[in-house]
């Protein structure tokens, strides 16, 4: 009773909502044969095409599911269509043959449920080997984009040039702002990938999945710390490369300055001493050396400015500023005007020293020329002398003597100017010839006037000694 019971409520749930089928109405589903094709299309609607049955025709009906469940289902045909289309067909023989159908689509829905369960396994296994290729290729990727980055952060042939460095300033700045945390939260995500990974491994009952060597979350974070290094060695890098072109700016524009200054100086120094009247006025040679010598002063003192600036440019040079050879042909053009400008000084002063020597030269001629034309009137005789007694004569004897010592004195000193002179003489300026000559006049002038002093005084002496014997 408890047995028939439930299968026949089995039947009603497998049958609920076919029109034409109560289950326990024996004398119109049973027998019609509805109700055996309505369980069967429950289970297996590509058999039977239950609402294309006509309900009246109970035989065909009848046999064409006792057939289609004999053949498809191997539900063994224990019933005949006759006996079952009956007023009073036999309930037990109805209940075993159902119960057939019931044992075997009992056993058709757990071989169902348990291909479900393998294929839900299967699908969970599938799901997590995609995870895991995923789980790869992520962490390629990033450690491909970390290696990558480490290298470029690492490199350090930065920009020499101040733009340039700011340039790259900025593109370090949108390294950390923009292309930085997609891959940070990539890393967070292939770490939440693995952890997903093993939870579905371990209620799976599988071994943990074990990454490829490398690909470990250790390694990525190992890389990540390679990363983070090498971003702040690169940052340090910019800000010291950022400093050191500040530096090398400022210090190239105090070059700049300073030779604009020094420049300036030297043409008007240059100008100065290329004025073709200087030293030309023999007569005003000592104002002209006092004025050289200022100037001269002022130049020379100005040379630990030039040597400044030049240090500045080696500076600017030996710390590889962008615009060396600029400098450097600019600090050399300085410097050849500078050495210029030396080597003129010391050439005006050159000439400056010949021109005095040579006035003071021409003074001394026509000094000890006015000395000898003062000795010559001493030497003139008065005849009226030899008249005088002896003591007369042997005074203007003593006073002969000092005249010639005179004479003698005045010897040693031409013979001096003549040396001197010589080496005018023998190399001339073309800014000197002139003086030079009126030298020579005047020292040739001066040896003829000595000769004749020289002369006059023997002639003095002889006509002494004459009156001297006369008086004896």
């Amino acid at each position: 009773s408890n047995a028939k019971e439930a299968l026949l409520l089995w039947c009603q749930r497998k049958t609920n909502g076919y029109p034409n089928c109560s289950v326990q109405d024996f004398s119109t589903s049973w027998r019609s044969g509805m109700a055996f094709n309505a369980l069967i299309h429950r289970h297996r609607p590509d058999l039977v095409d239950y609402y294309s049955l006509n309900p009246n025709d109970h035989i065909e009906n009848l046999n064409k599911a006792f057939d289609i469940a004999q053949r498809e289902l191997g539900v063994p045909r224990l019933l005949d269509a006759e006996d079952i289309d009956t007023n009073k067909p036999d309930e037990k023989s109805i209940m075993t043959y159902v119960s057939s159908y019931y044992h075997t689509f009992v056993k058709r829905e757990k071989e169902i449920i348990h291909g479900r369960r393998i294929a839900n396994i299967i699908a969970q296994l599938m799901e997590i080997d995609s995870l895991q290729y995923n789980y790869d290729i992520l962490v390629s990727k990033l450690l491909s984009w970390i290696n990558s980055k480490v290298g470029h952060l690492n490199d350090r042939n930065l920009s020499n040039s101040l733009e340039g460095i700011q340039n790259e300033m900025i593109k370090f700045k949108d390294y950390r702002t923009i292309e930085k945390p997609p891959k940070y939260r990539e890393r967070i995500e292939i770490e939440a990938l693995l952890f997903a990974i093993q939870t579905k491994m371990k209620s799976l009952g599988q071994p943990l999945y074990v990454p490829q060597e490398g690909k470990a979350v250790h390694d990525i974070e190992k890389a990540w710390n390679n990363l983070e290094k090498a971003e702040h060695n690169r940052e340090v890098a910019l800000r010291e490369q950022m400093l050191r072109l500040e530096r090398l700016e400022n210090l190239a524009f105090r070059f700049k300055r300073k030779s604009l200054l020094r420049e300036a100086y030297l043409k008007e120094m240059l100008a100065v001493l290329n004025d073709p009247r200087i030293g030309s006025n023999l007569t005003q040679i000592e104002a002209t050396v006092k004025k050289h010598e200022a100037i001269s002063a002022d130049i020379l003192a100005r040379a630990e400015r030039f040597e400044s600036l030049s240090k500045i440019a080696q500076d600017l040079i030996d710390d590889n500023y962008h615009g060396k050879a600029m400098i450097d042909k600019h600090r050399n053009e300085i410097m050849t005007r500078w050495n210029s400008l030396l080597q003129l000084l010391a050439q005006h002063k050159q000439n400056l020293t010949i021109s005095s020597n040579l006035m003071a030269l021409l003074r001394e001629v026509g000094a000890i020329s006015a000395e000898i034309k003062d000795i010559q009137k001493g030497l003139t005789i008065d005849e009226s002398a030899g008249g005088k007694h002896l003591s007369g004569v042997e005074d203007l004897l003593q006073k002969h003597s000092l005249i010639q010592a005179q004479i003698t004195g005045q010897e040693e000193t031409i013979k001096k100017l003549n040396t001197q002179s010589a080496a005018f003489f023998n190399d001339t300026k073309n800014s000197v010839c002139r003086e030079v000559s009126i030298l020579k006049q005047r020292l040739d002038l001066l040896n003829n006037e000595y000769q004749v002093l020289n002369e006059l005084s023997k002639k003095r002496l002889a006509k002494l000694e004459e009156w001297r014997l006369f008086n004896c």
